[in-house]
Formats: C-alpha cells, sequence, structure tokens
C-alpha cells in the first residue's frame, strides 16, 4: 500500500513553505511601499496646506502691517493735530495774560467830559498797557487818599454804579500795547466831616503795587464810589 502513494521529498514541503514566506514577504513590502506612498501623498498634501496656511499668515501679516501703518498715520495726526492746538491755547493764553503792574500805568482823565452836578464831582480813572505785549485786565482798581505831606487818610470805596455812570460789571478787558481801560470816579461835597485831599494812590489790579496822582479836593467822609473797569469811560447819556 505504502509503494502506490506518491513520493513527496521533505525538501519539497520546505521549498514550498519558503515560495510561500517569499509570497507574503513581497506582499508585505508591496503593502509597504503602498504605506510609504500614501505617507508620502499626505506628506505632500501637508506642504501644500502649509504654504496655504503661510500664505493665509503671511497675508494676514500684511493686514496687520498695513493697519499699524494707517494707526501710526492717524496717531501722527492727531499729534500734529493736538500739538497745534496746544500752540494755539498756549498763544490765547500768553495773549490773555492778566496784566502786570508795572506794564501799567494809571492817572486821572475827564476824558473831556464834565461830571459836576448836585453836590457830585467826578472824572475818570484811566489805565494804560505800557507794555510790549497783551494782556488783561479786570475787577475794580484799589483807591486811598492822601492828605499833604503824602499823609494817610481814611479812604472808603464803594464799588458799582455811581452818580454819573451805571457799573458795567467785573469783566475782562484786553489791552493791546498803548491801549486803556477807564472806571468812573464820583465823590460828594455837601460838607459832612470833609476830608482834604492832595493825592489820590491808584492800583489798577488792586495789589500793593501803585501809582500816585494829585488830586486836590475837598471831599466828603473820604469815600469815593467808582465802577469797575470799562474799554471806554462810562457815563450815562
Amino acid at each position: 500500500m505504502s509503494r502506490n502513494r506518491p513520493y513527496r521529498h521533505p525538501l519539497g514541503v520546505v521549498m514550498s513553505h519558503r515560495i510561500r514566506n517569499r509570497r507574503v514577504q513581497k506582499a508585505g513590502v508591496a503593502a509597504l511601499i503602498a504605506a510609504a506612498s500614501a505617507v508620502a501623498l499626505t506628506a505632500c498634501g501637508s506642504s501644500d496646506s502649509s504654504s496655504d496656511a503661510k500664505g493665509s499668515t503671511s497675508a494676514a501679516s500684511s493686514s496687520v502691517t498695513s493697519s499699524t501703518s494707517d494707526d501710526t498715520t492717524i496717531h501722527s495726526q492727531a499729534g500734529k493735530q493736538s500739538t497745534t492746538l496746544s500752540n494755539s491755547a498756549a498763544g490765547t493764553a500768553q495773549a490773555t495774560a492778566e496784566c502786570q503792574p508795572g506794564t501799567l500805568k494809571a492817572k486821572l482823565d475827564s476824558a473831556g467830559t464834565s461830571q459836576a452836578e448836585m453836590n457830585h464831582r467826578g472824572t475818570f480813572l484811566r489805565v494804560t498797557n505800557t507794555g510790549q505785549e497783551t494782556c488783561v485786565i479786570s475787577g475794580y482798581a484799589g483807591v486811598a487818599l492822601e492828605g499833604a505831606g503824602h499823609t494817610a487818610i481814611k479812604t472808603t470805596a464803594r464799588h458799582g454804579d455811581t452818580y454819573f455812570a451805571t457799573d458795567p460789571g467785573v469783566h475782562p478787558i484786553t489791552l493791546g500795547p498803548g491801549k486803556s481801560a477807564w472806571a468812573d470816579l464820583v465823590w460828594t461835597t455837601t460838607g459832612a466831616s470833609t476830608a482834604h485831599a492832595k493825592y489820590l494812590q491808584i492800583s489798577p489790579t488792586g495789589s500793593n503795587s501803585h501809582s500816585t496822582v494829585a488830586f486836590d479836593q475837598d471831599l466828603d467822609n473820604g469815600t469815593l464810589s467808582l465802577t469797575a473797569w470799562s474799554s471806554k469811560p462810562p457815563i450815562n447819556s
């Protein structure tokens, strides 16, 4: 019975296994090649995406740069505008600075008008800007009487309307170089407690700095009435 069976050499079986193994190996290699190709394709795809991303990033950076440039321009313009406004405000502040006592000269001036009626007498205070810069004056002048030998006389100053003028009220008056402001100055002469004045101290800004002018007048109770500074002689028509 054994003789009738076909003879198979053991090496045939071994050879058969080797062939199968080679096929498996070839299949494995093919699978690896295919997988590597897929990875390569994926890598190529990723490279393209990265390129797009870089392009987008570049565009975004360009946009940001452009925006930043625009903002810089706006800020620069705003800075120029701010500087212009600041310079303008500084110029205005300089032009409207308060008049300094040292640049003001005060005196009495009738302005060609007679103020004499019903025991009332009057004249104008006139203050002139002798400086080189425009300045502003406001409010009421300070006044004080002096007798013979420049002795002090007790003085009462009443601010507001006078017998001859309506008080313009406190307001700023711009004085260019050589320009003047005016105030009405009035007193009574009824003979009540008469003060015999020889001089009048005039302080344009109400400070201790003052001008002393001749004022040979007899007046009641050492009392003076005066209006606030005005751009023209204040007098009722």
